[in-house]
């Protein structure tokens, strides 16, 4: 008897035996109990993930004399006639080697005449994005107008090189790639169907192999049975398809995490010597970091990776040595190298440097920390004297600097500070300046207010603020542009009275006035008290180092500047504080 692959063997018969594309039968096949069946649709999605067999399925359900609840029996004569290609109403046309205006003429011409065997009369074009710019033409009218009893089920890997004119005279439904939990589970019962034994090793490499697509699992699948004596395992499919041991990342993560790099050359030169494919290895790479990187993050999350429970405990040390900062910056080395080894004739002189610049890789450091352990080191009475207090100074995030010198706006006799008199009118233009410089505990008071209320706080660096001591006032002034501004801090403004107090030593009444257009704070006005109250980490870093020569040369030494917020988070999570050893430190 003639062998039958087993992707054809176990094609689904079934709507409920298709895997992983439940939100395409579900709706078909309530699309079909209804009687609310569209005459066309596009099936997209990437290769093997079940396009043409939805397709297949469909048309049988349309003329299956024992259809119910939207299925087809799958056993019928018109069912296997349909699986086998014999059935004179369901015509299957590959448009990759059908390309031209004719052939859709004479399809045209068919779907004119009534079904022959079945109920309805159903076209299947594979690949229909193949189709030329005059065959789709020819599909246009007949799309927009079909005979009664007539569908078209068009299967594409390439939607975006339809023709929207076709487009939109169909129902489009994308196909998902499958999971690794659903390949699995499938290729598992049709081992055990075809009593084949494989273990849960060679069962983690096909499913890898297959990339989501159940056909080529099923492919690879037969290959393996066809080629392996007993068990199919990760060792006899590595001999099979050429593939790379994962013990032998294993094997580089040793060298790497020992600096050795005369180890991992060695382990370059084994996989030369015996033949392995170089780039193969740098692709495995790669996935490799990928891999460790996700378990570094969460190992919950040890389904999203192809590795065994014996694999990812064997990975334990090396996830302990490598920070969550390391492994993202080695994976994204990994992806530039392994981009330069596939394009190029001598991969092994660039996998060699690659391994090389792994071994010999600088760990990074937050320099947050680093500037930490410095200031610990010199208050247990390390040395560095002249340069610690410059160090514990940067070690501590930059509080807003003004002439109150502790933010509470009270001079060092515990006074509050002299305030410039003046108009209690709007300041002019010319005097803008000066009445900022006068305020001097303006950027104080709006660092006490970003602490409780951050959005009246952004309104009020906005404004230009004036002080009348003797008429017991402090007035802010907008211009025109920032009147939204004014109006958010008049419906806030009970919530000033205690910051007001607190920073400039008495009650003031505020007053919040309009001015023209030009008579508010400059652009750069706003950015000095923003500096102060809010600055970012690079202008505290760059401040730091201007005050403390010792900071400014480590940094320089370096190279450090600030990580962005999200980066900085995902550090500390996978970093968290660890108590001081005071034996060592």
């Amino acid at each position: 008897m003639t062998y039958q692959a087993i992707a054809r063997k176990y094609r689904p018969e079934t709507f409920g035996e298709v895997v992983g594309q439940e939100h395409v039968t579900g709706t078909l096949r309530a699309a079909l109990r209804k009687g609310k069946l569209s005459h066309a649709y596009v099936f997209s999605g990437p290769r093997g993930c079940g396009k043409t067999t939805v397709a297949r399925l469909l048309a049988k359900a349309l003329n299956c004399p024992d259809a119910g609840g939207g299925d087809p029996c799958g056993q019928c004569e018109t069912c296997r006639d349909i699986a086998r290609g014999n059935f004179l109403d369901v015509l299957e046309i590959d448009a990759a080697s059908n390309t031209g205006v004719d052939n859709i003429r004479e399809l045209r011409d068919m779907a004119k005449l009534a079904p022959a065997e079945g109920h309805n009369r159903v076209f299947i074009i594979d690949e229909v994005h193949m189709l030329s710019k005059g065959a789709f033409n020819a599909l246009l009218k007949i799309l927009e107008e079909p005979p009664s009893r007539v569908f078209f089920f068009f299967a594409t890997t390439e939607p975006s090189k339809i023709p929207r004119t076709i487009l939109s005279r169909c129902q489009r439904f994308d196909f998902r790639l499958l999971s690794r939990d659903q390949l699995t589970g499938r290729m598992q019962a049709i081992c055990d169907a075809e009593g084949v034994a494989v273990d849960d090793t060679g069962l983690r490499v096909l499913v890898s192999l297959a990339e989501g697509s159940m056909r080529d699992g099923l492919s690879l699948l037969d290959q393996a049975v066809a080629s392996c004596e007993g068990t199919i395992d990760e060792v006899a499919l590595v001999d099979l398809f050429g593939l790379v041991r994962s013990e032998l990342y294993l094997e580089l993560d040793q060298a790497l995490m020992a600096a050795d790099a005369a180890a991992a050359l060695a382990l370059v030169d084994r996989l030369a010597s015996t033949g392995q494919d170089l780039i193969v290895f740098a692709r495995g790479l790669v996935t490799h970091l990928r891999d460790l990187l996700v378990l570094k993050v969460d190992p919950a999350l040890r389904q999203a990776v192809d590795l065994t429970d014996e694999q990812i405990a064997q990975l334990t040390p090396v996830l302990a040595h490598f920070s969550e900062q390391d492994l993202l910056a080695m994976l994204d080395r990994a992806g530039q190298h392994y981009d330069r080894i596939h394009r190029s004739t001598q991969p092994r002189l660039l996998l060699e440097a690659a391994v090389v610049e792994f071994a010999r890789w600088e760990r990074r450091v937050l320099l947050s920390d680093l500037i930490e352990r410095l200031r610990r080191l010199v208050a247990a009475g390390g040395t560095g004297a002249a340069g610690g207090g410059g160090t514990a100074q940067a070690a501590r995030r930059a509080a807003p600097i003004d002439d109150g010198g502790d933010g509470t706006g009270m001079d060092a006799a515990g006074a509050p500070p002299a305030t410039a008199g003046g108009s209690a009118g709007p300041p002019t233009n010319a005097a803008g300046a000066a009445a900022a410089e006068a305020v001097s505990d303006w950027s104080s008071f709006v660092e006490v207010v970003m602490q409780t209320n951050p959005g009246l706080a952004a309104c009020l660096m906005t404004g230009l603020p004036s002080v009348d001591p003797e008429g017991g006032r402090l007035t802010v002034a907008f211009e025109p542009e920032n009147a939204f501004m004014l109006r958010q801090l008049e419906a806030g403004g009970e919530a000033l009275a205690g910051p007001i107090a607190r920073v400039f030593g008495r009650p003031l009444r505020l007053e919040l006035i309009l001015v023209e257009a030009g008579a508010g704070p400059s652009t750069d006005q706003q950015d000095e008290v923003r500096r102060k109250v809010a600055p970012t980490d690079r202008e505290t870093l760059a401040r730091q180092r201007r005050d403390d020569p010792v900071l400014d040369r480590l940094v320089g030494m370096v190279r450090g500047e600030p990580l962005p917020d999200t980066e900085l988070e995902r550090w500390r999570r996978a970093n968290p504080p660890t108590e001081p050893d005071d034996e060592n430190d």
